[in-house]
């Protein structure tokens, strides 16, 4: 005996035909090759997604887009490099708080889809990011020339 219950499918009312808008996190996985191919694998990027809530007054709902530089020849050590901020409602704009460096060079506010990949190059050029990446590189290749073969 069958159960009309059991029988709904809960998913119907959901249409998967239509394309969505191009998200922030799209943006940044285009990118995670090209640091592995930069550095011969000795570095990979990363990027963690989380839904949350920002402390506003009602809570706003956000995705957390987090960017991480990960050294696989360092046990997978990873170092948070930003993190994006995306309304539920709508892709862009966005905002970037930056991890590292001074607090005041630390966050873009309303950045768009248009130049969003140029504020993230803008960060990963900001000296004290750039050393930051550089350095776990440096540590990354001695350590693998210490793994024998």
């Amino acid at each position: 005996m069958t159960h009309p219950i059991t029988e709904k499918n809960i998913w119907e009312v959901l249409d998967f035909s239509e394309p969505t808008e191009e998200s922030a996190y799209n943006l940044l996985l285009t990118q995670s090759n090209s640091l592995v191919d930069a550095t011969s694998g000795a570095l990979k990027m990363e990027v963690e997604a989380i839904d949350s809530y920002l402390d506003t007054e009602p809570p706003k709902p956000v995705a957390l887009y987090m960017l991480y530089v990960v050294a696989p020849y360092l046990g997978n050590f990873r170092r948070k490099i930003l993190t994006v901020v995306e309304g539920i409602e709508g892709r862009f704009p966005v905002d970037i708080y930056c991890h590292i460096g001074e607090k005041e060079d630390k966050n873009l506010k309303e950045v768009t889809k248009e130049n969003f990949l140029d504020k993230i190059t803008e960060i990963l050029m900001r000296r004290l990011v750039k050393i930051s990446i550089e350095n776990l590189y440096q540590q990354s290749i001695e350590h693998r020339n210490d793994i024998p073969l």
